[in-house]
């Protein structure tokens, strides 16, 4: 009688043992499933170091898929400055993020001193990203001479103004503006994209990414 129940006692113990282990083992694979799912979680552009036609050194392209040339030691802060190729560094990618729009293509200015970038929503539409060294104050007043309204937005991320043509809508341009004397502008082809893209939506992203750079 006394074996008997040491048996069912061992039995019922090793019953129960394997049904922790069980467990366990179900508990460690669904960790393991949940790294592999958080492992996989991120930006749309891998980072990593890229090549730069005609430069030396290597880009870092960011998640965000805009694209950091490679520093100027002659620099006396740590800002990071944006340079005058707007197609490189303002990526096809990285532009229709902030859109939420398919570019179907980006072209480079036709004029060399000319420092943009065009970027296609369909073969006829587009925007058109400027960088310009001029007085953003400048801006303004040209504007408000002819009686436009230019005004800031407190929805983009950065210091900015933008050009209102009417009552309806933002239609005319976008400027970010990275200093008092340099800014980038995004223009819209026609009526018809200002009135399709979300273009306070869009600069307010782009800000966002761009806020601390100069």
């Amino acid at each position: 009688m006394l074996k008997k129940t040491l048996l069912m006692t061992v039995v019922i113990f090793a019953v129960v043992a394997l049904s922790g282990c069980g467990a366990r083992n179900g508990d460690g694979d669904a960790s393991k499933a949940d790294n592999k799912t958080a492992s996989n979680v991120s930006g749309p552009c891998k980072e990593e170091k890229v090549e730069i036609p005609n430069y030396g050194d290597k880009g870092k392209r960011l998640k965000n898929c805009f694209v950091e040339y490679p520093g100027e030691p002659s620099r006396q802060d740590k800002s990071y400055y944006i340079v005058e190729d707007i197609c490189g560094q303002f990526t096809k990618e990285f532009v229709e993020n902030a859109l939420g729009q398919k570019i179907i293509k980006t072209e480079p200015p036709k004029i060399a001193s000319l420092y943009n970038c065009t970027y296609y929503l369909d073969e006829k539409e587009y925007l058109l990203f400027n960088l310009e060294y001029l007085k953003i104050e400048n801006q303004k007043k040209f504007y408000e001479e002819f009686g436009d309204k230019i005004e800031k937005s407190p929805e983009i991320p950065m210091e900015n103004l933008v050009l209102y043509k009417g009552p309806k809508a933002v239609n005319g341009t976008v400027y970010l503006v990275l200093g008092p004397e340099k800014f980038i502008s995004i223009t819209p082809s026609s009526m018809n994209v200002a009135e399709k893209v979300n273009l306070i939506g869009a600069a307010a992203k782009i800000g966002e990414a761009i806020k601390k750079y100069k």
